[in-house]
């Protein structure tokens, strides 16, 4: 099942301990979901495979529910980059059900940062060429 306006997704199917006292999926579970899906994107389209080649943070994140999630629910989380800045990039997630509807529309801001240094650093023009690339932008 693809998501419709997003080139990359990743399925995540919805296990016992994502589930709150209301026998749904708890809130705070989204941001495990779109944390999954932004480190398969990494991966698949810059190559960060590894920790450290990773290389940023999350500044912020703006979750909007739409629809109840139970489980076993199969997901399918589709994930692009919006916009890509000199240090960071806000990435778009659309999170859906397996019946098609919409669970969760979510952005994030990741700011790209040398964990050494303790600063924010510029993103790199390989991982630019690529996220371009693959977003259809080149």
């Amino acid at each position: 099942m693809a998501v419709e306006g997003f080139a990359f997704s990743l399925r995540q199917r919805v296990v016992l301990r994502d589930l709150d006292a209301f026998g749904h999926v708890n809130n705070a579970v989204f941001l495990t979901y779109v944390e999954n899906a932004r480190v398969a994107y990494l991966a698949a389209v810059v190559g960060a495979r590894a920790r450290e080649e990773i290389r940023n943070i999350m500044a912020s994140v703006t979750i909007e529910y739409r629809a109840e999630v139970s489980y076993d629910d199969e997901l399918e989380i589709g994930v692009r980059v919006d916009r890509i800045g000199t240090k960071s990039f806000q990435l778009a997630y659309r999170i859906v059900r397996g019946d098609g509807e919409v669970a969760a529309d979510v952005t994030s801001a990741q700011v790209m940062f040398d964990f050494d240094a303790g600063a924010a650093i510029a993103v790199p023009d390989t991982w630019r060429a690529a996220i371009e690339a693959h977003e259809g932008r080149a």
